[in-house]
């Protein structure tokens, strides 16, 4: 059976909390503490009171809730005033077309603000678009650039992609060994295609001594949540008995579970072979 190629996909961008907090203390005209200020005093001093929600933290409940048009008009808000994470949140729903009409150029602007203040996110979902021609000419070098900044700001994805940049020789000389690194690193931190790219390189000895026992570990890390393409590898390993032993009920379960999810190589191989072992069985023994 043949192994299929190392994958893309397109990567996802999540959301996290932001607490943005000020504070005045005024004087009256006989020089001290003015009421309303010394009020305010108390309740920050006080670990019972709690702050109104900013604009953003308003923004991205109503977008968690899929209330798009209160995320929106609040994100918006937090983005004018020049927050990164509303920012990015921004360029998401543009992208995805959340609430508003698909529009690439607008997350781009949006996504663009937000990268250049550091937002690791942003950096990476620039780095995707620029690598995917998403909206935009493709450009290797604009790619190479915010996934470099977006993964050495220990974003995972980023990473994941860097590493698949040095294993094909995009934009940048080819280094296998530069490319496990980077691998390993969004591996570790649970990125299911990384786990599987760095799997691949162990089970085929590329940039790394070869293990396919290392190899299978990093398939059923990726399988287990659930991702399809690490379950037909899975599959294929224990049909094959490539770093494990052969078990034709650990290989059923997992080509199932990638057939099931409408992988084609894996409804091929499942196909085939359930075929070949009936016939194997069906075989009059001696």
């Amino acid at each position: 059976m043949r192994w299929i190629g190392l994958n893309l996909v397109k990567l996802s961008i999540c959301l996290f909390a932001a607490a943005h907090c000020s504070g005045a203390i005024a004087a009256d005209a006989d020089g001290g503490v003015d009421p309303a200020a010394e009020s305010s005093i108390v309740e920050a001093a006080d670990p019972g009171y709690d702050a109104p929600p900013s604009a953003f933290e308003i923004g991205r409940a109503a977008l968690l809730a899929k209330d798009y048009a209160t995320a929106y008009q609040s994100l918006r808000i937090a983005a004018e005033q020049g927050d990164a994470l509303a920012q990015s949140a921004l360029g998401d729903m543009h992208l995805a077309g959340q609430g508003v009409d698909t529009d690439n150029a607008e997350a781009l602007r949006w996504y663009l603000s937000a990268a250049k203040q550091g937002d690791a996110k942003a950096q990476a979902a620039l780095g995707c678009m620029y690598a995917d021609g998403q909206g935009l000419p493709r450009d290797d070098e604009a790619a190479l650039k915010w996934f470099r900044l977006a993964a050495e700001n220990d974003e995972p994805t980023a990473q994941s992609r860097l590493g698949l940049i040095y294993l094909e020789g995009r934009g940048v000389e080819k280094n296998e060994a530069e490319a496990a690194g980077w691998l390993q690193r969004a591996a570790l931190k649970g990125e299911p295609m990384a786990q599987i790219n760095l799997g691949l390189m162990l089970l085929h000895g590329r940039g790394v001594e070869r293990d396919a026992a290392e190899a299978t570990q990093w398939f059923l890390r990726a399988g287990e949540q659930g991702n399809p393409l690490a379950q037909y590898h899975l599959g294929l390993v224990y049909a094959e008995g490539r770093g494990v032993d052969q078990d034709r009920e650990e290989a059923l379960k997992w080509l199932t579970s990638a057939a099931e999810q409408g992988l084609a190589p894996a409804k091929d191989y499942l196909w085939a072979y359930t075929w070949a072992s009936r016939n194997v069985s069906a075989q009059p023994r001696n």
